[in-house]
């Protein structure tokens, strides 16, 4: 018989799809009976995690999640579900879990209906792997039968979706029929006549805004979790994605996404070829002639030439930011007549997302001069790539010196103290379990001093990790990275005029900030 002691968590699932079809019970159920099975084994009863109404097919569940820092974290080392199905049904997923993770961290798991013990060598351990197919096939049925259903009505020329597309709304009678949304639709209107006027989808972005007409999102009231400020601008994807659609000439267009799998959220776009698109199937809003009118511009826009391509080899190109809204900096070039040197190109730069949103007061314009940006940075670089240079040659005196060996010695120390202190913890776990076993405490009682010594040795652990890491860096000083960064140093202080690689080998980004200020960031820190 194994004598470790086994502190239980038990794992409660019931998702939708379950309760509907009666196949897993409640969740009261669910704990009646593995609070039986741990009573009828004398084990110790830690905590429970519940997922109630989420689907067995992700793993990434709150509950779920909880249980495995507490297993991390040695709170708990016994799993106890109802059934396999019960911890989850993706076969991949669960067969990490029972047959690598469990494991490798100390964790026996008990599916109590199935029979399943990881610490025995029952037959039905054998199973455990039809088991998980199985619970796995039980899901992909079902994801099957109701895509299929989904399919039919889609085809039939039936609205399938939880919003109907802009311009439309869904009919009050049959939630599978879309009606016009007049409101919308003149918005509609006026996007296609504007763009077929020769507007670009920028200036069309910068009319809606400016008048604040709500866009799609807005207007369906959708919540997609848009931290940007700005929420209520057009966005130049948003107009082309109007523009391009077939709905507003009757047809309507749905499969245009589709999920990787049904064991996942995750949409990608489908292949236009793939698109189920039925005929006069819902009502019109623009005529053939402008809507064929508008992709011919958008044909003829795709053969535009390019600029030419001096800004494309910029050394900092890609590295510079705006400080003040996180994104970009666009470059262009302009050819000047001067007195000295007759004509020259000069490169220019601004925030993108106030080029692109100027009317809109999004950002300021923080123009720069690129050569100006180019030189102060490399000059900066140069600096610092010197001091890492000579920081690092003395690094075998630093080694020797008294200072570094009186903070190992700290480090030490300290470290054994702390391994004391948990020792000693230990013994007051176990003398609480003994006080538990003979009465003398209740259940309730031993589960929070538990959780207190644990608390307090996993303080213990952490700042013992954090010491081991500080001797780590004082005995090895990170060697490895330091001679990689040391050689890309050394080479970019020899070279007259580095590449771009080299620089973004060095440099993690460059902002500049509303005052033309330079602020650098660099893959690699002084010792």
């Amino acid at each position: 018989m194994n004598e470790l002691e086994y502190r239980v968590g038990i794992y409660l699932r019931l998702s939708r799809e379950d309760e509907r079809l009666g196949e897993s019970g409640s969740i009261s159920t669910q704990r009646d009976l593995l609070l039986n099975y741990i009573r009828d084994n004398n084990l110790i009863f830690v905590d429970e995690y519940v997922d109630d109404g989420v689907s067995g097919t992700t793993f990434d569940r709150a509950g779920f999640n909880r249980m495995i820092k507490d297993c991390e974290e040695k709170k708990i080392n016994m799993i106890i579900t109802k059934d396999t199905s019960r911890l989850g049904r993706d076969h991949i997923e669960f067969g990490y879990y029972v047959e690598r993770y469990f494991p490798e961290h100390g964790i026996r798991y008990v599916a109590v209906n199935d029979g399943i013990d990881t610490e025995s060598n029952s037959s039905a351990n054998d199973m455990l792997v039809f088991k998980s197919a199985f619970n796995d096939m039980y899901v992909k049925d079902i994801s099957n039968k109701q895509r299929s259903a989904l399919y039919v009505k889609k085809r039939n020329g039936q609205f399938v979706g939880a919003y109907a597309p802009y311009g439309y709304n869904k009919s009050t009678e049959d939630k599978h029929k879309l009606i016009i949304n007049e409101e919308e639709a003149e918005v509609v209107k006026r996007i296609f006549n504007m763009f077929a006027k020769g507007y670009s989808l920028s200036s069309i972005c910068d009319i809606l805004t400016n008048e604040k007409i709500p866009t799609p999102s807005i207007s369906k009231n959708m919540n997609i979790g848009q931290t940007n400020l700005h929420y209520g601008v057009w966005a130049t994807r948003t107009v082309s994605d109007i523009l391009k659609s077939p709905n507003y000439i009757g047809n309507l267009t749905q499969c245009k996404q589709k999920k990787i799998s049904y064991k996942s959220k995750k949409r990608i776009h489908n292949r236009k070829d793939n698109w189920i698109i039925v005929e006069n199937a819902i009502p019109r809003i623009i005529d053939d002639d402008l809507f064929n009118l508008v992709q011919d511009i958008f044909n003829s826009n795709k053969n535009r030439g390019k600029g030419n391509g001096i800004t494309d080899k910029l050394l900092l190109r890609g590295l510079i930011y705006c400080k003040e809204c996180g994104h970009t900096f666009g470059f262009r070039a302009q050819e000047q007549n001067t007195k000295k040197y007759g004509k020259v190109t000069r490169i220019y730069g601004n925030c993108n997302y106030w080029a692109k949103r100027k009317k809109q007061n999004v950002c300021t314009p923080h123009s720069v001069k690129y050569n100006e940006i180019e030189d102060a940075v490399i000059y900066e670089l140069k600096n610092m790539c010197q001091k890492y240079v000579d920081l690092n040659n003395l690094e075998d005196s630093l080694k020797k010196s008294n200072k570094i060996q009186s903070k190992k010695d700290k480090c030490n120390i300290e470290i054994l103290k702390l391994e004391n202190s948990n020792k000693m913890l230990n013994k007051k776990i176990d003398a609480c379990y003994n006080d538990k076993l003979e009465g003398n405490i209740t259940l309730d009682m031993y589960k929070r001093a538990y959780n207190n010594f644990i608390n307090e040795i996993k303080e213990n652990e952490n700042k013992i990790n954090e010491y081991k890491k500080e001797l780590y860096n004082i005995e090895n000083n990170n060697q490895v990275n330091e001679k990689n960064f040391l050689k890309k140093i050394e080479e970019f202080l020899e070279l007259k005029n580095p590449s771009r690689s080299l620089v973004a080998s060095l440099i993690d980004r460059i902002e500049i900030t509303e005052d033309n200020n330079i602020d650098i960031y660099y893959k690699f820190k002084l010792v």
